[in-house]
């Protein structure tokens, strides 16, 4: 007969303690604004985590937020939103005595085909992580009068959420997304 020996208790605490603290870990800039995770039962909700940009971030994004026009604050607000729809932005409203343009854009990160196999292997399956899966883009446009001109500033916003209903929200930096949007905005001036 075969001997059989037990594993030591801490010989199988230690790996699974070092999974999960790493699995806890997030970074110094994130911040948890939503979750309802209960250890060894699961989750009772979707994670929610928002990344604020570091003080580097911060500093290479502001020039790119702000341009000012030689446009009257009507105009200004009518060209951020024709810029916005033209990139593709839905729900775009204005409030001319807030000086505000705000839209939003959705697009789809998977394929139909891949949505029913993640949806699947997550019923199954259920410590599997997500996969993103869809992309909310939001732009809030601000328009300020100074002098004969006005000051335009616009930030986007994207969420992604993965196939487990979790998401994370952070600004977007990348400088193509707002030197287009002013590209637009002084196409529209002529």
């Amino acid at each position: 007969m075969p001997l059989i020996r037990s594993i030591p208790y801490g010989a199988a605490v230690a790996p699974a303690a070092a999974c999960l603290a790493g699995c806890a870990h997030k970074a110094a800039n994130e911040r948890v604004t939503g979750d309802c995770a209960i250890a060894l039962v699961g989750k009772c909700s979707s994670k929610q985590v928002t990344t604020d940009l570091t003080s580097a971030e911060q500093a290479q994004l502001a020039p790119l937020q702000t341009r000012r026009f030689g446009l009257a604050p009507a105009q200004a607000l009518s060209a951020a939103q024709a810029a916005l729809k033209a990139d593709g932005y839905e729900q775009v409203s204005a409030n001319a005595a807030a000086g505000l343009v705000q839209g939003e854009k959705n697009r789809s990160l998977s394929s139909q085909g891949a949505k029913l196999v993640r949806a699947v292997l997550n019923a199954k399956l259920p410590m599997l992580r997500g996969k993103p899966d869809h992309e909310t883009t939001r732009a809030l446009v601000t328009v300020q009068p100074q002098g004969g001109a006005v000051t335009v500033h616009v930030e986007f916003v994207v969420t992604v959420w993965d196939s487990k209903g979790d998401a994370k929200t952070r600004m977007a930096t990348e400088p193509a997304a707002y030197n287009s949007f002013f590209a637009r905005i002084s196409g529209t001036r002529s």
